[in-house]
């Protein structure tokens, strides 16, 4: 018999516990880790971020991690076998960072195209998120690491996300039918440690204290006996999440420790009540017990890691439009190629938040392209050109352009109150500081009565109207050689603001400058004048940022010549980090910038035009799309996306993604104009109702459906079969590859019920089953699926509240075969 097999249960522990024991471990310590009780052996609890890059638990840690494509490009290989192998990897990699859970994967839906956290979710649709979520969570608690998915529930906005109203009731079909479902789906399949609560409120109630969401939905119907925990600073009282079943508080007893001892001690909380939430905490630890070590941190290469995040980004890569095959690019065909664009040598790789990370390495899409074209034609050209700037926010001045007391960078120097003494003064080579305390460094910092200098010289490269920015949590005043130029008040930001969005608390400033000419910056920042409410911790931080002048027309012009003068133009476009973010929503879909324009003038020129787009969310390309031969979505694929995007280009990989949502003619399509983001007095109304994605059935007004995906090869399906047999509806197909080269084609098994004498509205269709099928150039697979017919055919009866099949014909798509088959009996049911 093992020692593992021979220790006691923590679980069983409960008993030998203080109460204040007890208190203790239903709160955090630190910003990423639960306290433990040595005096029993109870073992603290370390969470990390995220399932597209494990991030070290110290959030100003820069340790590098490897880095996997984000969440939509995931959902896009509609692959659960691969989803299941990057959890096993993950497990591999969280405990690189001695950790024992992973915060993740993410499952809220893509309502809006808007969405800033849309990148690190799944998809429009309900089975796909909770199918491939439930394969990472197995994987991942596979080897002994715990999962934690997230946002229970409705958490599919970023603008006042701490406190916004989804005004629908749980027992509604909207929140039913989408928002709940997909973690029916999700714990169908999969048993995760625990489940991450969303911030925001449902029905009037945060989620946090939501009797009827955690009790009686999730733990009661459900029968989920796992752990839930709050989302960061997402706890609002102390008795009401106890009695609603919140477990976990984080990252910070706020209102926990003293306040629950009190509540106790005053017969608030019962022993009864605080037991329960204990033993889930307890019964964590058992359940990650193989992961239960405190190692230094490390990142490790392993080709066996960048392998799978290859995989990963090259199948979730989507063609979506390839007219005259300009794809897969021939190097003896098509010689000479234009790369415009800055994702061109500088691709991005995630998108913001506590979902990005810092990768072990960048691939340059341009050196790879030069080194593949020369290979296959040593008389081949391969030119680049940057083309227009994309970016959101001024970047931090280079160390090359600054000096200080005769060192490259900016002197810094801190004052408490009343003193003309600096406490602490230190020369960067970076003019950039960033502490969210306490503590603070130099740790005498006062955060609310102190202020601080920085102090360089600034010696611009070239002559122009430069942008000199600020970036700056307390009120900032900044001369240039003796001459006050910018005043800016204390900007009005939250801790969230200042962690994912800087352009909040960014003052610009155009100024003419002379290249080689030495300017002497000194800037002046108070703290802020009160520390942040609820607890959160207090940003204390200071950019110094410069954009030498650019001028988009000579950019474009530029890009014009380079693409005339080649066979086929690539243009490398989309969005980064500083545009799809944690934190904030975006405003539109469109391109960022004056990349539509260039997109425009390239393609009036060249012969042939590929746009390759790297977003999260869906772009709206009705200003340049038919002007194009062919569009790639690379999604944000990772570490290992460059190659992957190379290898698509030349056709090395067939592309193998399909869209996990519909990418429609412009944002006012979609079904949530007009109810998205939250709006004042902070209320959110889903006046889509079920009509979420493609279950709008506005076909109209799609450019590219779900379910979408162009590959460099053909597939035909044989005749479909369909039958109900003993409470489960099986599909078999046969599916042929009929191309010349290999490929895979994703099996997709539509439901369309009745719509005849309805009493209630339906959507046309609804994905009820899908696999992909990997098939060698002329191999054909015979393919059977089965699924619960209830699942299949239920829609959520609002009057009874519970899942209402009724009886009568149904339908079965797949491809572009249709299917009859008989309910014989109506069902009501309300169970996983």
């Amino acid at each position: 018999m093992s020692r593992m097999e021979t220790t006691p249960s923590f679980e069983s522990m409960l008993a030998q516990l203080t109460l204040e024991e007890k208190i203790s471990l239903l709160s955090g310590h630190q910003f990423n880790a639960t306290p433990g009780v040595p005096r029993l052996g109870i073992p603290p609890i370390k969470v990390a971020d995220s399932i597209n890059g494990i991030r070290p638990s110290d959030p100003s840690n820069d340790q590098t991690t490897t880095c996997f494509p984000s969440t939509t490009c995931l959902a896009s290989t509609w692959d659960v076998e691969l989803l299941g192998r990057l959890g096993e990897q993950l497990a591999h990699q969280a405990k690189l960072k001695s950790a024992q859970v992973v915060l993740g994967p993410t499952i809220n839906i893509h309502r809006d195209p808007r969405g800033g956290r849309n990148f690190e979710c799944f998809s429009e649709d309900t089975l796909l998120s909770g199918q491939l979520a439930g394969a990472i969570v197995n994987g991942i608690q596979k080897h002994g690491v715990g999962a934690c998915p997230k946002h229970f529930v409705c958490n599919d906005s970023e603008t006042l996300r701490h406190s916004y109203n989804v005004a629908e009731s749980p027992h509604g079909r909207t929140l039913r039918e989408i928002y709940l479902a997909a973690w029916q789906h999700l714990l169908r399949v999969s048993d995760p440690v625990a489940i991450m609560l969303a911030y925001n409120k449902v029905d009037g109630s945060f989620c946090s204290e939501n009797k009827t969401l955690v009790t009686d939905i999730l733990r009661k119907t459900w029968g989920y006996q796992g752990a839930t925990i709050s989302d960061w600073f997402a706890v609002h009282s102390t008795v009401e999440p106890i009695r609603a079943g919140l477990d976990l508080e984080m990252p910070f007893p706020i209102n926990r420790g003293p306040k629950l001892l009190e509540a106790v001690r005053r017969g608030l909380v019962t022993e009864q009540e605080l037991d329960a939430r204990v033993t889930n905490m307890l019964r964590l630890r058992d359940r990650t017990k193989l992961s239960h070590q405190d190692n230094p941190e490390r990142s490790e290469l392993s080709e066996e890691a960048n392998n799978l995040a290859y995989e990963l980004a090259s199948s979730g890569i989507v063609l979506l439009k390839n007219d005259g095959d300009v794809l897969p690019l021939d190097p003896l065909q098509t010689p000479k190629i234009a790369v415009i664009g800055e994702f061109a040598t500088n691709p991005p790789m995630t998108g913001g938040g506590s979902a990005s990370c810092k990768p072990q390495y960048s691939q340059n899409p341009v050196a790879l392209l030069q080194s593949a074209f020369t290979a296959a034609n040593p008389t081949s050209q391969v030119h680049h050109v940057p083309g227009v700037r994309t970016n959101a926010i001024i970047p931090i001045a280079p160390t090359s352009l600054l000096t200080s007391s005769g060192q490259p960078g900016a002197t810094i120097s801190y004052y408490n109150p009343n003193s003309t003494i600096p406490i602490h003064t230190t020369t960067l080579p970076t003019p950039h500081i960033s502490m969210l305390g306490p503590p603070y460094n130099p740790p005498s910092l006062s955060p609310t009565t102190s202020h601080l200098t920085l102090t360089t010289t600034l010696t611009p490269l070239t002559t122009g109207t430069h942008t000199l920015a600020v970036r700056h949590t307390g009120a900032l005043t900044l001369t240039l050689n003796s001459t006050p130029l910018l005043s800016a008040p204390q900007p009005d930001i939250t801790t969230s603001d200042y962690l994912f969005h800087p352009a909040l608390y960014e003052s610009r400033l155009p100024l003419p400058l002379t290249a080689s000419t030495p300017y002497l910056i000194h800037l002046h920042m108070s703290s802020r004048t009160a520390l942040m409410p609820n607890g959160e911790p207090t940003p204390y931080g200071l950019t110094l940022c410069l954009e030498e002048e650019s001028n988009p027309t000579a950019a474009i012009d530029s890009a014009v010549l380079t693409a005339f003068e080649a066979d086929v133009a690539l243009v490398f476009a989309g969005r980064n980090e500083q545009h799809e973010s944690e934190g904030f929503d975006m405003d539109d879909i469109r391109l960022p910038g004056k990349q539509e324009e260039m997109i425009r003038a390239v393609a009036r020129v060249a012969k042939k035009t590929v746009v390759v787009l790297y977003c999260g969310n869906p772009v709206d390309v009705e200003g340049w799309v038919d002007e194009v031969d062919g569009v790639v979505c690379a999604h944000f694929p990772g570490q290992e996306g460059g190659r992957a995007v190379v290898d698509v280009l030349m056709g090395g990989r067939s592309p193998g993604g399909r869209l996990a949502t519909t990418w429609r003619r412009g944002v006012e399509r979609s079904g949530s104009f007009g109810w998205f983001p939250a709006q004042k007095g902070e209320v959110v109304r889903y006046g889509e109702g079920v009509g979420v994605g493609y279950r709008r059935g506005d076909r109209e007004g799609v450019r590219w459906g779900f379910g979408f995906g162009l590959g460099y090869t053909e597939f035909w399906h044989g005749e479909l079969e369909v039958e109900v047999v003993e409470g489960m509806l099986r599909c078999v197909v046969r599916v042929g590859n009929k191309g010349g080269r290999e490929g895979a084609e994703v099996v997709q098994v539509y439901v369309v019920p009745e719509r005849e004498g309805r009493e209630v509205w339906r959507p046309e269709r609804e994905l009820k089953g899908f696999t992909k099928v990997k098939l060698g150039a002329g191999e054909s697979k015979k393919v059977e699926m089965e699924m619960d017919l209830k699942m299949a055919c239920s829609y959520w009866d609002e009057k009874k509240r519970c899942w209402r099949m009724e009886k009568g014909t149904y339908w079965v798509q797949v491809g572009d075969q249709t299917k009859s088959f008989a309910v014989a009996a109506a069902a009501e049911w309300n169970h996983l």
